[in-house]
């Protein structure tokens, strides 16, 4: 008779996650994920995979705090402009508060030479583009957004800039510089 999971799944999960976020990909071992987790080897393998396998669940599960994030964010104006504000302003605060980030961390680790947390990593980059194109169109039709800026090249430098807020933060550990990267990142949405 198999046995049970004697674990959570989703809890062990987010341990794991939380372990990659602190230590990036290559930094972890799988008995640094074995001891975090505290689950046994063959526990681990089966219910996640190998350690690249639990980090591209780890990753997703990420991603999916961050969409929900975004989109919380962006719904509490019904303007555009001030929607992208907030979901910039989600970015900063986490940025203060999580001190870096695991997609950004990923960005540099492994994007150039991990093909498939690339492409996880450029789906999620372009649905933040799409999210801010979206309301920036939405801000050239009711006229709050007076730049002459195509709207998709500007949501591409915005998504990019929410990485900045992060590199500066992790750089620098400066809540003051961090903050200020975050007002020109919004002030050059209108220039």
């Amino acid at each position: 008779m198999p046995r049970n999971k004697e674990f959570d799944y989703d809890e062990k999960l987010v341990t794991a996650r939380d372990l990659f976020w602190k230590k990036g990909y290559n930094a972890t071992t799988m008995n640094d994920l074995v001891d975090t987790m505290q689950i046994n080897r063959s526990s681990l393998y089966l219910a996640y995979g190998n350690k690249h396998d639990l980090f591209l669940k780890s990753l997703t599960n990420y991603i999916q705090n961050k969409d929900k994030q975004y989109s919380q964010a962006a719904k509490k104006s019904e303007k555009p402009l001030e929607a992208i504000r907030n979901v910039i302003y989600s970015v900063m605060e986490s940025a203060l508060r999580d001190t870096n980030c695991l997609f950004t961390n990923s960005v540099f680790e492994l994007a150039t030479t991990d093909q498939e947390v690339s492409e996880m990593l450029k789906k999620q980059t372009l649905k933040a583009v799409d999210l801010f194109e979206k309301l920036l169109t939405q801000a050239k039709e009711d006229g709050s957004l007076l730049s002459a800026k195509e709207p998709r090249a500007l949501a591409h430098f915005l998504t990019s800039g929410l990485v900045s807020i992060y590199n500066t933060h992790i750089l620098f550990a400066d809540a003051k510089l961090t903050k200020q990267t975050t007002e020109f990142l919004i002030g050059s949405i209108n220039q």
